[in-house]
């Protein structure tokens, strides 16, 4: 069997298995600390929350070194994130994920085969007042139907909403951006999930604040590699 092989070498099978023992190692962890410290006991462990956090840590470390099946597992894991939510009350976590699990299509298409994978690029500023638009849109449209439905937490849910749909165009897009924005998600997310009473997914989210540090450093080297690359390849001129 012929192994695909991503810019940098490394083989498809060699980055999904170490996506696996990430995120079992990592869900493994997140538990020890909750039973640790109090947050939980082996008896009240929720199954649907272990998977849906166990595929999230894959998926996200499949996006940071470029693997464009990032996307189905993403997929998978939105929808057990959307019925988890949906069963704590939060109404727009819970939309956002169900609305993430079938556009995840875009950014699959987006991102192209791993041998010939979007280069990672800047946001053009002339875009930045559109994505202002349309983030303070999708804030408001979540707070209204999460307050007219009774959902906990309608604010910051919210701003979850609205922030994780801009984040995820820009990392379906490759823009560095992408990892400044869902920083300040994480930040929001950890209140949220901790107050709402769902420490593992909570205790999760710190992990995903620290990757945003790693994304972006892993992000902006390939970005520069593909530049190096591009300036090799172009012809020298010289005079006749």
């Amino acid at each position: 069997m012929k192994l695909q092989l991503n810019p940098k070498g490394a083989s498809l099978t060699r980055h999904i298995t170490e996506s696996i023992i990430i995120g079992v190692v990592l869900t493994f962890l997140s538990y020890a600390v909750g039973i640790f410290a109090g947050w939980l006991t082996p008896a009240g462990l929720n199954w649907l929350e272990v998977f849906a956090v166990l595929t999230s840590y894959a998926c996200t470390y499949l996006c940071v070194v470029e693997r464009r099946i990032n996307y189905p597992i993403g997929a998978i894991s939105s929808a057990a994130y959307a019925v988890l939510f949906m069963q704590s009350g939060l109404l727009s976590s819970a939309i956002l994920n169900a609305y993430l699990a079938p556009t995840l299509i875009y950014g699959w298409l987006r991102w192209r085969k791993d041998a010939n994978a979007r280069p990672v690029t800047h946001v053009e500023l002339k875009w930045l007042p559109v994505y202002v638009i349309v983030a303070a849109a999708g804030y408001v449209g979540a707070s209204l139907i999460s307050k007219s439905f009774g959902g906990a937490m309608a604010w910051t849910d919210s701003i979850i909403l609205a922030g994780t749909i801009l984040a995820q165009f820009l990392l379906d897009n490759k823009k560095l951006e992408n990892w400044a924005v869902w920083a300040m998600v994480n930040v929001f997310a950890i209140y949220t999930y901790w107050t709402i009473g769902l420490p593992l997914v909570a205790f999760q989210y710190i992990f995903f604040l620290a990757n945003t540090v790693y994304g972006y450093i892993t992000w902006k080297r390939s970005k520069e590699q593909a530049h190096e690359t591009s300036t090799l390849k172009e012809p020298v001129l010289t005079e006749a």
